[in-house]
This record gives C-alpha cells, structure tokens and sequence, in this order.
C-alpha cells in the first residue's frame, strides 16, 4: 500500500559500529543510546571536511517505508513532523545548510526545496517477519522498490524504515537508537541511500530524550515511539546531508553533525499540553528534538 504525502530532504551512509558490524555487509553509522553517547566526551571536537559528496540539491525525496503494523496514529506524528521540518520557521534542519562540498556549493536548506511529492510504502503484514537484523533493512528496501505501485528506485533519495512497536530489531536500543548507511545491491547500478528507524515505544528509555535526560514518563505528542522517532528522524536526516557517502564531514574518530548533539536539547526548554518537556514548536506542534552541530565559528550544537 502507499500514500502520497508532500515533504523532501535527502541521503545515508557510514561507519560500522558495535554488533551491527559483524551483521551488515554495509558499513553504517549509529545513533547511539544515551549511556553509551555521553561516554568519555570532552573538549570541543572539530568537524572536517573529508573531499566527498554532500547533498546540495536538486531537492531530494524522502520515502518512509511503515514496517509492520505502525499505528495509525504514530503515521500521523511522523508524517506531521517532515512536513512541519520543510515548512516551519522553527525548523531545525536549515543548521546542515553550514556545509559545503569541494566547489563551495551548500547543503541543500530546507529553505530551497520546492514542493515535491514524496512518498509512503506500507509493508504490512511485515514482508520478513517480525525479527529483523540489519541483512534484512535493504531487503525491505528492495520489496518496497520492487512491488506493485511501489516506490521509485531514486539514487538522490532516502529511504526511511520505519518499523512498529511489534517488530524486534537485532541490536536495537543495545547498540543503536537508529542508522544510516547505503547500498549499491538494492538496485542494479544506483547507489540507494537509507535509514532503519525503529518505533522504542515504553520498552527503550536510553533512546527517549524525555526519559533519559529529563526523567519523564511522558513524551510530547503523547506517544513515546513516535516521540522519539522523530529526535533519530532529525539525527540521521542531518548527518545524511552533510556526509552521505562517508566522505563528507566527519570529526577524526568519525563522528557526524548528528553525533555532536546527540541528547543536547538545549536551554530553551518547554511544556508541551500534556506535560512533557518539548524544545521546539513548530506549525502548532511540539517535539523534543536534538540540536545540530553548526559548521560556522563557534562550531557548537544549535538549532
């Protein structure tokens, strides 16, 4: 099943890390869980540019592909969110626009998509089961491509999975909260880029800013698995743009304008309706979304 919803951005790709390594023949690159983020950090680290692609246009299309059954209302959340990124004001994303490839040319801005039709796959009932391990993300990929009505094999896009609470992702919340990496056997002769976005729902505070960070029992939009999903959304979108093939901008141990911020929400807290700590409004609706780490002097997270 797929729907049609309006909103854009761009790539995946990286470097290996913890069990996924020995899984996947891809390299990738993790968002990791709080514990394991706030590990020995210390000093003020400096992103680099490595030579390679950065994503700066034309507009690219982001294709979210629903893994199992993802409630309704979390489809909603999620599909909110990408739009009010591309729309609103408030928009976190325009940081990533502070990189630049080898010909000076910048990520591409929110600001300069155009509107464009993205699109939505449903894989439900779940094509590989409900265990998955990172062998199966491109396979899900691969399906989503390849099916009646399915998605196009676009080699400028990103492709989201995004799975439900039901589903068991190997090495999830142990290892990763989320990642992104690239494969050129999805499709014969395009190198297709994507994500793997696993729904926490209450059984994963370490990848839950509200629980981890703020102590809280509740998220804004009032469903923890889309709350979170949409602070891994942003890490992985940005760290996508600025570095899709792992030649773009990277720290010397190899970490992204995501991993920078990663759990930083900044001090220009709020209170969502319900209660939750949110840092951000944007067209009306509230998150709790990590900041970006911005290429100008200070280098340091932003928003």
């Amino acid at each position: 099943m797929k729907s049609r919803l309006i909103f854009s951005f761009a790539a995946a790709f990286l470097i290996a890390y913890g069990s996924l390594a020995a899984e996947s023949p891809e390299l990738v690159s993790v968002k990791k869980p709080y514990d394991q983020s706030h590990k020995n950090k210390a000093g003020t680290p400096t992103i680099l540019y490595r030579g390679g692609a950065v994503m700066t246009g034309p507009p690219v299309n982001v294709y979210l592909i629903y893994y199992g059954d993802v409630p309704s209302g979390s489809q909603s959340i999620i599909n909110t969110f990408f739009t009010d990124l591309r729309t609103s004001p408030n928009s976190f994303f325009p940081v990533n626009d502070t990189y630049y490839d080898s010909t000076g040319a910048k990520v591409n801005s929110i600001f300069d998509f155009a509107p464009i039709t993205a699109n939505v796959y449903i894989d439900n009932p779940p094509s590989l089961g409900t265990q998955i391990g990172s062998k199966d993300i491109p396979k899900i990929v691969r399906n989503a491509i390849e099916a009646p009505n399915g998605l196009p094999a676009d080699e400028d896009g990103v492709y989201f999975v995004l799975t439900a609470p039901t589903v068991s992702a190997a090495g999830f919340c142990r290892s990763y909260c989320a990642y992104h990496t690239s494969s050129t056997g999805i499709v014969n002769g395009k190198n297709i880029k994507f994500a793997l976005v696993p729904d926490p729902g209450n059984q994963c505070g370490g990848c839950d800013g509200n629980v981890a960070i703020y102590g809280q029992n509740v998220t804004p939009n009032g469903d923890p698995g889309a709350d979170e999903m949409t602070d891994s959304i942003i890490h992985e979108l940005s760290e996508t743009v600025t570095d899709p093939l792992g030649t773009g901008w990277l720290t010397s141990n190899g970490e992204e304008d995501g991993d920078l911020c990663n759990f930083v929400y900044g001090t220009s807290l709020i209170t969502s309706p319900n209660g939750a700590t949110a840092n951000v409004t944007m067209n009306g609706h509230f998150y709790l979304i990590q900041e970006i780490w911005t290429n100008v002097s200070p280098q340091q997270c932003a928003r």
